[in-house]
């Protein structure tokens, strides 16, 4: 037994020697590999406790391997500006670790100067790359029987390419519920949404939105509408984006209608309409994986602003990140539930002015 052990503390102490090294204030010895340094933490993976992150309040030194410390690495002073500069780590006169850029090694920065540290071939942990696609399929199954016998059906998808000046949004939603085998909602969206910005305040922005309705007093309805975006907020913190932006355009509708007679006004089919195009668009990314998204849209007539149509979409994301743990996929599975309602301030006297879809649905995004 004696002599397992012996080999296992050998094993240990030879990993020791080429580990990189943390001591506390209370005189815990730490081995291990050093990843980061961010956000006043410093990450080390050990092999006997998994990844730790430590408070650097809490480390008295700080060491690295004389394997890593010829390892390139990149170093920000301000965690707010991308600027970042090529390093190496060396030693000054008195022993200490300090950190050598390599445009100018005549200037030593010491360990404390330095906001966040990680190694050259590894990704920015303050500006992670952007993903140039992004997909995401949700889909919601509801059923209720008893006193009232209902079933809905609801998915959405959706694909964004983003670039560093442009966002592109496809995206298309479907919508059904039938109560004691009658249809009682039928409902099918999709659009196109594309944004330029020429800086993090201002953007011009195109959209197009077709939708067909079955219970609404149209066949089809498409709105294209354009103009200028202006960011309120616009700002990422530890990864969490919160934007709050206005946009100010002019917008073209297009109504095809079920019937050729409106009660009280004169037979038409189709009515092509033009109008101001106003919007609210808010985004919030909460800690453990919630996001809030909401987006108000109102469009009123030019010939007569007091008529238009307002719509309005709300949404919460919860993304089940624990399932990371049973597999690496499975981390992109959210819930997601939210409600839509769209106003019209002159609707066919059959109908009502609102029309309201609530939604529950499973997400998964690659």
């Amino acid at each position: 037994m004696r002599k397992p052990l012996a080999a296992l503390c050998l094993c240990l102490t030879a990993a020791w020697t080429h580990a990189d090294t943390i001591v506390t204030v209370t005189d815990d010895v730490i081995h291990g590999t050093i990843q980061r340094i961010r956000n006043g933490k410093v990450v080390i993976d050990t092999a006997f406790a998994g990844t730790l992150r430590i408070p650097r309040e809490q480390i008295r030194t700080l060491d690295y391997d004389d394997a890593n410390r010829d390892k390139p690495l990149y170093a920000r002073l301000d965690p707010a500006k991308k600027d970042k500069q090529e390093v190496r780590l060396g030693r000054d006169a008195e022993g200490a670790l300090v950190i050598v850029p390599v445009a100018d090694k005549a200037k030593a920065l010491a360990l404390s100067e330095v906001a966040t540290l990680w190694p050259a071939d590894a990704v920015d942990p303050d500006f992670p790359p952007i993903k140039r696609w992004a997909f995401s399929l949700s889909f919601g199954l509801n059923g209720n029987a008893g006193n009232t016998q209902d079933f809905s059906v609801s998915a959405y998808a959706e694909a964004i390419r983003t670039t560093e000046t442009t966002t592109l949004k496809l995206y298309g939603s479907y919508n059904k519920t039938r109560s004691f085998d009658t249809l009682t909602a039928e409902q099918y969206i999709g659009g196109i949404d594309l944004e330029y910005r020429p800086n993090d305040v201002a953007s011009w922005y195109f959209r197009d939105e077709a939708q067909h309705n079955r219970f609404s007093d149209y066949h089809l309805r498409n709105v294209f509408g354009g103009g200028y975006g202006h960011y309120l907020i616009n700002r990422t913190v530890n990864g969490r984006a919160t934007t709050l932006r206005l946009r100010f355009g002019l917008s073209h509708s297009y109504t095809r209608h079920y019937s050729k007679t409106y009660p009280g006004s004169s037979s038409r089919l189709t009515e092509s309409d033009l109008g101001l195009d106003l919007g609210l668009l808010f985004h919030h990314d909460f800690k453990g994986g919630l996001s809030w998204n909401t987006e108000i849209t109102y469009i009123p007539l030019i010939d007569d602003l007091a008529q238009g149509t307002l719509v309005h979409e709300t949404r919460l994301t919860y993304t089940l990140r624990e399932l990371g743990r049973f597999h690496k996929r499975l981390s992109d599975i959210g819930l997601e539930a939210g409600m839509r309602n769209e106003y019209k301030t002159d609707p066919d006297p059959s109908y009502c002015n609102t029309d309201t879809t609530w939604y529950f649905r499973m997400k998964k995004t690659w």
